[in-house]
């Protein structure tokens, strides 16, 4: 993906509208949007019938079946087509513009006769990708808008196919119902890569603390912050529909409420990740710090053992004659008196590398395994004792008075 592409996607999740300083309902297409395809579903509980539309005025013979009909529109590149099912469907003129904005929240939007949903869908490739989908509820029908072409609704078309589950049984509001929590579920293998990848990260950090690692950080902490953004309207509201008492029927506000739980259980997996990715800058810093102390160490040792070195060769490059005076350094005029001077910087670097080593200063502490803290379960609650044969505590007995 190219930085134009990024740059564009990155201000589409950010939020910024096309068809602002525009009257409302005002249709406006994005220019680099792919062109619509439709597919049609339509079934009962004894039939299901599925095709690819080339027109939408098509999917009117559909409607006149009598069952559920369920079009999918992937693309919103032509804003004719868009238009066109207005008309066929009723849809209203600022429930159509929400659909081409593809910047929209999480919402629910009630208009006469139809529920309108809005929900973003992710998919995780090479990178996070979310896309808006645009769900309308009728009577007999749910027209469905996405951005691309690709979603996680498979399971729910192979349970339509197979007549699995309740969803051909159901009405619309049930379809409606499966679309949503197949969206919600597709966020939970999302984020368990992401937990593995904090966990890679994390290990790295503290074995191979490196600057590489910076950048994949801040890439984790913001695309859990996107997944926060989907996800955190889309729980208001669904806690919204699980209380309208109008939107959906009472038996599909039970499963809404389901619906709900997962988004909350979604945000606090999203909430964990976030603290835990925001700490392992903290824990990157401390390891950089810790690898600097152990290197500034090392050469704050290497400095001290060569001082004495470089004072005892020092006291023997003072070139004293010996013939003036025997006190002046007889050591010279020596057989042995270079290996003297020798062996005694090779004693003194000997004996600060053993003095550091046994303090401890020179490649740690040497401890056993039984030294590491270790996991102790908690001890066993004590077995209620047993009663006495004589119906009284033992414990409790007193001993005889002493003989008078």
């Amino acid at each position: 993906m190219g930085k134009g592409e990024r740059r564009r996607r990155q201000r589409k999740q950010a939020g910024f509208m096309r068809n602002y300083r525009m009257p409302p309902g005002s249709l406006v297409v994005d220019p680099h949007a792919s062109k619509p395809i439709l597919r049609v579903m339509a079934y009962m509980p004894d039939a299901v019938v599925e095709r690819t539309l080339d027109a939408p005025d098509d999917v009117k013979a559909y409607r006149r079946s009598g069952g559920v009909v369920w079009l999918n529109v992937d693309g919103l590149g032509d804003i004719e087509v868009v238009r066109r099912l207005g008309e066929i469907f009723g849809l209203h003129p600022l429930a159509q513009e929400d659909v081409l904005d593809t910047s929209q929240r999480a919402k629910a939007e009630s208009y006469p006769d139809q529920l309108f949903l809005v929900l973003r869908m992710a998919q995780l490739t090479d990178h996070l990708h979310t896309e808006q989908l645009s769900v309308f509820v009728g009577a007999d029908f749910v027209l469905t808008f996405q951005e691309t072409a690709g979603d996680c609704f498979d399971e729910v078309r192979d349970r339509i196919r197979r007549g699995r589950g309740r969803v051909r049984t159901a009405g619309s509001s049930y379809l409606a119902y499966a679309l949503v929590d197949a969206v919600i579920d597709g966020y939970f293998p999302i984020l368990e890569r992401y937990g593995e990848y904090l966990e890679a990260l994390e290990d790295e950090i503290v074995l191979r603390p490196r600057p590489a690692l910076v950048a994949p950080i801040h890439q984790a902490k913001r695309d859990l912050l996107v997944i926060r953004r989907s996800v955190w309207p889309l729980r208001d509201m669904l806690a919204a529909l699980a209380h309208d008492q109008t939107a959906l029927d009472a038996d599909t506000r039970l499963y809404v409420r389901d619906a709900h739980d997962h988004a909350v259980r979604i945000m606090d997996l999203v909430e964990n990740f976030r603290e835990v990715a925001s700490s392992m800058m903290e824990v990157y810093l401390a390891a950089i710090s810790n690898r600097m102390n152990e290197i500034m160490k090392v050469l704050t040792i290497i400095s001290t053992i060569f001082i004495p070195l470089g004072f005892i060769a020092s006291v023997y490059g003072m070139n004293f004659d010996p013939q003036t005076s025997r006190w002046n350094m007889p050591e010279i005029e020596w057989v042995y008196g270079y290996p003297f001077a020798l062996g005694l910087m090779a004693l003194t670097a000997l004996t600060l590398l053993t003095f550091f080593r046994r303090r401890g200063w020179l490649g740690g502490e040497r401890r056993s395994s039984t030294d590491v803290p270790q996991m102790v379960p908690p001890a066993p609650t004590p077995a209620p004792a047993a009663p006495s044969t004589t119906g009284r505590d033992a414990t409790a007995e007193k001993p005889p008075p002493p003989p008078l």
